[in-house]
């Protein structure tokens, strides 16, 4: 008999979540016992986009990712942390290591790269890394 090992749950959020949205996903998550809370997904907004909003109408509905993520995303990250203990994992417009850097210095204890990876490539996995190892060495 081999025990069957459990697989972590973890809840990814929207950014467009308010404090107070965010606040009933803090309290469901303790009550089900997820494991950790990934934040975040892509967002509705179009908010502070360079393109006419007839461009924007354009494309039509759909998540954006990338850049016009990166400071609502970690502010949700930071402020999960200023309200629970609960682990999260740092995701939406991590395009550099500064913006890698800040999503952990949020709170997040892991990251994950998608559109930054994608223009970037492997080389920025390589520069974050060096940079951590940098700013947290003993």
């Amino acid at each position: 008999h081999s025990k069957q090992k459990t697989k972590p749950i973890l809840l990814k959020i929207a950014p467009d979540l308010t404090d107070e949205q965010i606040d009933d996903v803090i309290s469901v998550v303790q009550q089900t016992k997820i494991q950790g809370i990934v934040a975040t997904n892509t967002t509705v907004s179009r908010v502070g986009l360079s393109y006419s909003h007839a461009e924007v109408e354009n494309y039509g509905a759909g998540g954006l990712s990338g850049k016009p993520l990166t400071k609502r995303s970690t502010e949700v990250v930071k402020y999960i942390r200023s309200k629970s203990t609960i682990p999260v994992i740092g995701v939406g417009g991590i395009m550099n290591v500064k913006d890698a850097l800040e999503k952990i210095d949020a709170g997040a204890e892991l990251i994950q790269l998608y559109s930054g990876f994608i223009y970037e490539g492997p080389a920025l996995i390589s520069s974050i890394n060096k940079a951590l190892l940098k700013k947290y060495k003993s």
